[in-house]
């Protein structure tokens, strides 16, 4: 019997139902659905002017129920899929779709080798129709070595027929349920614990998080979990569920405050988080959370604020980020990348793309000057804003605020002698408000050196070896002029 709000299929297409009645004008009764597939779908819910039920435009139909595929049992998708394999002795015969056998010859194998030849380890069962159990004990039978299974996309609309699918599989490890629209989320209570499976894919089912809760009860191994697509407020997480997960992926959730998250950032095991797509504005990270997170995905969110980064430098584990499309990061993708490099120095990957020591010490001056201004107002929100600033002000020293006047290029340009370590000799057209870091970026090109291998000195006309050692200083602070030789030592 079909109910509204059911996944259904119409030929080689899927739809929800969403309206169930009498069409002005027409005979019997209707089913209004809104289809998955845009445009294959003639209206909004609409019929001469009268609304029967929403749909996104072009996505709504009204079918007659004989037209729906009424589904098919696991069973029975277990037969077609995966034909029997049977045989004894040096001989085995595997029963096709169409019900020939094909024999083949085993060489060496025991019988022990055959039976175990015959069990499936990894199932495909994606998009088949499937809607209820079928035959429990061909189930077992067949399935007592699966692994892995891939149940996404099928018309189960009550979570504890999947329930019933899953423990009939003791090894099961790895299940992919997404797309299952459930009407009955009502989750069964525990008889006998799962033992084996790690990882569960839920998105676009639309449990909620006490239902996952309550389903995650059944699989006290579980180690990764996905079950973005759902509005969801992570709170009240019971204490004895969820201890051993590493792995939780809840973007497209509407997550709002990361106050909902305080449940999970106890959890001893979680590494890695998964936040995207979701409408997180800030951040504020309280003693002990998630001390063992090494990885965190926070792109396309409403981040706002650079005390929000400054807040991940609290997460001591924390290696891996993204931070992508947020409003905070806007203007030159380059220069906003450096700034939250600089500002933390344990990342080492961020937005997918490793950071090299070259660029950590780019990044550390651009931060140095893009925000000196603000550090030499001297108000008293800077540096909890920027916990960082004061430790790079004692390595490099004082930034500058801003590049002198000058008349003209062509006043301001000079011609410097770069000496190599080997001897060779090299000349390059400077302008004086070339800062030394940049001067560090030329020798590494002329000289294969990295800016951290090298160190540049100056030869004053007394013969005084004075060394180049800030990076943020330009060369006229330094008063190198026409005809002046850099010295380069490694």
């Amino acid at each position: 019997m079909v109910v509204l709000g059911q996944r259904v299929q119409v030929g080689d297409f899927y739809a929800v139902v969403k309206y169930m009645g009498p069409v002005t004008g027409t005979d019997g009764e209707w089913l209004g659905v809104e289809w998955e597939d845009e445009g294959r779908g003639k209206h909004d819910g609409s019929y001469r002017d009268v609304k029967y039920f929403e749909a996104k435009p072009l996505h709504g139909s009204f079918v007659r129920s004989h037209k729906l595929n009424p589904g098919l049992s696991f069973s029975e998708v277990l037969r077609q899929r995966y034909a029997d394999v049977t045989g004894v002795g040096d001989e085995m015969s595997i029963v096709n779709k169409d019900n020939s056998k094909t024999n083949v010859e085993l060489v060496g194998l025991s019988d022990a080798d055959i039976n175990r030849a015959a069990q499936l380890t990894n199932l495909v069962m994606r998009e088949q129709s499937i809607i209820s159990v079928g035959d429990d004990s061909f189930i077992e039978e067949k399935c007592v070595n699966a692994e892995n299974m891939d149940m996404s996309l099928n018309l189960f609309h009550d979570i504890n027929t999947i329930l019933q699918i899953l423990h009939l599989m003791p090894k099961l490890r790895s299940v992919h349920l997404k797309g299952n629209v459930l009407l009955n989320k009502d989750v069964s209570d525990v008889e006998q614990p799962h033992p084996y499976l790690e990882r569960i894919y839920l998105a676009g089912t639309g449990l909620s998080w006490g239902e996952f809760c309550k389903l995650a009860e059944h699989f006290p191994n579980i180690h990764e979990v996905y079950i973005s697509g759902s509005t969801l407020n992570i709170c009240d997480t019971p204490a004895h569920i969820l201890q051993q997960m590493t792995v939780l992926d809840v973007q497209h959730s509407d997550i709002v405050n990361w106050s909902t998250l305080n449940d999970v950032s106890a959890l001893p095991n979680l590494h890695t988080l998964i936040l995207s797509n979701n409408s997180i504005s800030s951040i504020q990270i309280s003693p002990g959370q998630f001390s063992k997170l090494e990885a965190l995905s926070l792109d396309n969110n409403k981040l706002n604020d650079w005390s929000s980064v400054a807040e991940l430098r609290k997460l001591p584990l924390l290696k891996t980020l993204r931070i992508r499309l947020n409003p905070l990061i806007t203007g030159p993708g380059l220069d906003m990348r450096l700034l939250v490099v600089a500002m933390l120095p344990a990342v080492k990957k961020l937005n997918g793309t490793p950071i090299s020591d070259n660029e950590r010490l780019q990044a550390d001056i651009f931060y140095l000057k893009h925000f000196a201004t603000d550090y030499y107002k001297g108000e008293s929100d800077f540096h909890i804003m920027h916990t960082r600033y004061k430790e790079l002000v004692v390595e490099y020293g004082e930034p500058d605020t801003g590049m002198p006047k000058i008349k003209s290029i062509k006043d301001n340009s000079i011609i410097v002698k770069i000496l190599k370590p080997d001897g060779k000799e090299f000349e390059k057209k400077l302008l004086k408000t070339t800062l030394v870091k940049h001067l560090h970026l030329i020798v590494q090109r002329q000289c294969k050196i990295l800016p951290k291998n090298q160190k540049l000195y100056l030869i004053d006309p007394s013969n005084d070896k004075i060394h180049l050692d800030d990076p943020t200083r330009d060369l006229a602070y330094f008063n190198i002029d026409h005809d002046c030789t850099v010295h380069v030592e490694t």
